[in-house]
This record gives C-alpha cells, sequence and structure tokens, in this order.
C-alpha cells in the first residue's frame, strides 16, 4: 500500500505576531528574530528530507521555506494562505475591543466575516481545496514525501477537519517553526478524506545519531476509519 506523507510546519514569527496584532492576509515578511528561532531549530534538531514543498505564498511563509529546505522545489498554494481579517488586519486586540463590529465577528457563526474579510465557512472551504490539491499532485506525481509550510491558524483547521485522531482546533496549536506528520493512502483520502497525525517535528536529534521517531501502524488508521464510519 503506497502511502503519503505531508509535513506540516508553521511559519517563524513576524513583528506582527511579537506585537499581538492580527495578521492573516497582511504580508510581513519574518522578523530578525523569527529568522533566527528557524535557523537555530535547522541547526540543531532534523527536518525530515522531502521531495517537493507546498507554501503559502505569504513571505513569511515563502521565507521560512527557505531556510528549511533551501534546495527543495517550492510551489506555492494560495488556497492555503492565512485567514482574512478584514478591516481588523494589523490591530491588537487592546484597540478592536470596543469595536462593535469585532464584538458581532466574535460571537458570530460560520457565516459571520469581518468586515473585507472572510467567513470560517469560506476559510473551511477554501482550505478544503488547497488540502485537496496538494494530495491530488502528489498522487498523480507519485510524491510520497511533502512538506507544507503555512500558517498555525491552517495548520490547526485542516487537522481538526481531516485529522485522525479527531481533537478541536485549540489542540492542534503549532509553534513557529514547527508542526505534525500527517499520513494518508489514496483510498482514504479519497473515500473519507482523512489522513492520520503522529510524530510533532522537527525531530530532537540524539547523541547515539537516532532521531526521536514514533512507531506507527497503518492498522491503527483502519480501526480509527472503522469506528468513524
Amino acid at each position: 500500500m503506497k502511502t503519503f506523507k505531508l509535513y506540516m510546519i508553521r511559519h517563524g514569527i513576524t513583528q506582527g505576531n511579537l506585537e499581538g496584532k492580527y495578521i492573516g492576509s497582511t504580508d510581513l515578511p519574518l522578523c530578525e528574530q523569527g529568522r533566527e528561532e528557524i535557523e537555530t531549530l535547522v541547526d540543531t534538531c532534523e527536518y525530515p528530507h522531502v521531495q517537493k514543498v507546498y507554501c503559502s505564498p505569504l513571505k513569511r511563509a515563502v521565507e521560512t521555506a527557505d531556510i528549511i529546505y533551501p534546495d527543495t522545489f517550492l510551489q506555492k498554494v494560495d488556497a492555503l494562505k492565512e485567514y482574512d481579517f478584514g478591516v481588523f488586519e494589523n490591530q491588537s486586540l487592546e484597540q478592536l475591543k470596543e469595536d462593535a463590529a469585532f464584538q458581532e465577528w466574535m460571537e458570530g457563526d460560520m457565516d459571520t466575516a469581518p468586515p473585507q474579510g472572510e467567513s470560517k465557512e469560506q476559510f473551511q472551504k477554501r482550505l478544503e481545496f488547497g488540502i485537496n490539491q496538494i494530495f491530488m499532485d502528489m498522487m498523480q506525481n507519485d510524491i510520497t514525501s511533502a512538506a507544507l509550510i503555512t500558517h498555525g491558524g491552517v495548520i490547526a483547521a485542516l487537522l481538526a477537519a481531516y485529522g485522525l485522531p479527531q481533537r478541536g482546533e485549540l489542540e492542534w496549536q503549532t509553534e513557529s517553526g514547527k508542526g505534525y506528520t500527517v499520513m494518508t493512502y489514496t483510498q482514504l483520502w479519497m473515500r473519507d478524506q482523512f489522513f492520520e497525525v503522529y510524530d510533532p517535528i522537527p525531530y530532537s536529534t540524539l547523541e547515539d545519531g537516532f532521531s526521536s521517531i514514533q512507531e506507527y501502524s497503518f492498522w491503527d488508521v483502519e480501526e480509527q476509519n472503522e469506528e468513524i464510519e
């Protein structure tokens, strides 16, 4: 059974992140601290080898990809950029907490969108298109190992929607430069639209030269899949 592994990795931080602002569609580069943190992870930990890198088109993701995988072919995936906060972009919670439109959005449902932004439902549909685009490309071109450099909100939403074990978005929060390994195979994705989430990445390199990679069984996927059915 041919399997397809995708390593989902969150980009490094920006100045907007340090200032606690809503940075979604705002196209900020990595700040100096963000770049240094990613470079330190590359020097002290191990990122898995991949055949291809998929990436959000925003600068902070592309720059992170260039640091982690400088010599690997990169394909930008527009559908996997961060949530668009509309008029709330580049503002902090402190600046917005008295804004009636902000309060309405915070208390709204999946259909509620920030002014000039997108709703959670629109965001989820966009991500569905993007992740399917990646897996179809991997399956059609025999790419069995790839990385996706994207945003924390994107990773959490994807894992909550399609990941096994099933968990809420808040349980799939990731730190900068870190993420998870996901695995699927043709039947599991095409029939059920699920993938298994396992090994956190990057791997911590141990003194004996081996990495802290957990053992994993394909049977676990089938058993969890049958329970869902």
